[in-house]
Order: structure tokens, then sequence, then C-alpha cells
């Protein structure tokens, strides 16, 4: 098996789980549990960048996976400080 083919079978793996998060940022029983669904996704959108840069030799992708996922996190910082009202 070479990289390229278990890059592919862990990128389908990551996105059938980004699917799933996907069903609970649209129908979450609460805002709690969709902002922690869209963090997720964007947590295995960065990992498939990483992934995919590791596979291609580019650390573009590296760079770009650390800031989405950066960008990600400090969203839902200030979506739950507002959410508490310290905003």
């Amino acid at each position: 098996m070479n990289m390229n083919s278990i890059f592919t079978i862990v990128a389908i793996i990551l996105a059938i789980l980004a699917l799933i998060l996907l069903y609970r940022v649209f129908k979450g029983p609460n805002v709690i549990d969709r902002v922690l669904a869209a963090d997720s996704i964007d947590i295995i959108l960065g990992v498939i960048m990483i992934l995919f840069g590791a596979v291609e030799d580019r650390a573009m992708y590296l760079d770009l996976g650390l800031i989405v996922t950066l960008l990600g996190f400090i969203g839902t910082v200030l979506i739950s400080k507002y959410l508490e009202g310290e905003l």
C-alpha cells in the first residue's frame, strides 16, 4: 500500500465523520452542540489539509491547515463568550 491510497482511505473516513457532524450542526438540540460540531469540522478539515501536504511534500498545506484550525478555534471561543454574555 502506498501513501496515496492510505491518504485516500483516511480522507474518506474523515469526510464521513464530517458529514455526521454536519447533521449535528443543522439538527443539534442546542447552540452549544452546533458550535462544537462546527469546530470539529474545522479541525477535521485542518487535519485533511495537513495530511495532503504530507503526501504531496508541500509545506503550504501544513500552514493552511494550521491557520484553518486556529481560526476555527478562535471563532468557537468568540461564540462561546458571546453566548455567556461576556462579549
